[in-house]
């Protein structure tokens, strides 16, 4: 019984990790202003097409107002059964394609439900027979629109062009661990910052940091910051990537990181 209840509470700490990760990954998504403009003009675009019948029984300005809000909306009501989604299944070691599609399936619920909510109230439609309608649709628009998404995330940043000589944030390390860098993690208003010589708490936030580093390392997850001449591998653990450094510890490359830390390891 004890240890069915320790592998319990094993398991609802991962699960308010992912939760919480999920969370964290949105904030910092509605943080960029290159992710908004693209937000916008899809609405616009699906707004003068107008699908599922708001072409026909709405006027140009109030269906483009319509779907203004409506996009949104669903992307948001979306991303974080996708997050999860895809979050468990790279936990269970499923593929990059067997993930998309799962995430786009359990975003595609409660996309469908609120969409035809919608539909009930401003059309007077029957919400169940839109239900069933409008869900084949959202889950293969689903699978576009998450593959697309990961693209665009990723593009949102540069990958570092190459290592730079030690930059001036390193002076901020305590005297006791040297210089040499390993690895920063985010801890709310603290990064921990690795070297040889031991582990200490600084009060940075982590972008800031990343900012300040440069070329000198890279961002390769959420939480995550590794040196660049740190890495010795980037290998897989169970279906997920992870970027093993000189001292044996294995760091997860996050899925909005992987294609610009692909580029940045195989850069000269």
């Amino acid at each position: 019984m004890g240890k069915r209840d320790g592998a319990n509470a094993m398991e609802n700490v991962v699960n308010a990790s992912m939760v919480a990760d999920a969370l964290a990954a949105a904030r910092d998504l509605a943080r960029r202003p290159g992710f908004w403009a693209p937000l916008a003009s899809v609405s616009l675009l699906i707004g003068l097409i107008g699908p599922f019948g708001t072409f026909d029984d709405l006027p140009l300005l109030p269906r483009l107002g319509y779907w203004l809000i409506v996009c949104p909306a669903t992307f948001w009501v979306g991303f974080l059964p996708a997050t999860l989604g895809f979050a468990a299944a790279e936990r269970v070691g499923t593929g990059e394609l067997l993930a998309l599609i799962l995430s786009a399936l359990a975003s595609s619920v409660p996309v469908t439900l609120l969409l035809a909510g919608m539909h009930h109230l401003v059309f007077s439609q029957p919400f169940w027979r839109e239900v069933l309608t409008l869900f084949p649709y959202i889950a293969i628009v689903s699978v576009a629109v998450i593959g697309v998404f990961d693209q665009l995330v990723a593009g949102l940043a540069a990958p570092p062009s190459s290592p730079a000589t030690a930059p001036s944030w390193l002076e901020r390390l305590p005297d006791h661990l040297g210089r040499d860098l390993i690895v920063l993690q985010a801890q709310d208003h603290y990064v921990m910052a690795e070297t040889p010589r031991g582990q200490a708490l600084i009060r940075a936030r982590l972008r800031d940091a990343e900012a300040a580093l440069g070329a000198y390392g890279l961002r390769v997850h959420r939480s995550w910051w590794v040196a660049r001449d740190a890495i010795s591998a980037y290998t897989y653990r169970g279906g997920t990537p992870v970027i093993t450094l000189r001292t044996g510890r294995e760091v997860p490359v996050g899925r909005a990181y992987r294609k610009r830390v692909r580029a940045a390891l195989a850069a000269p």
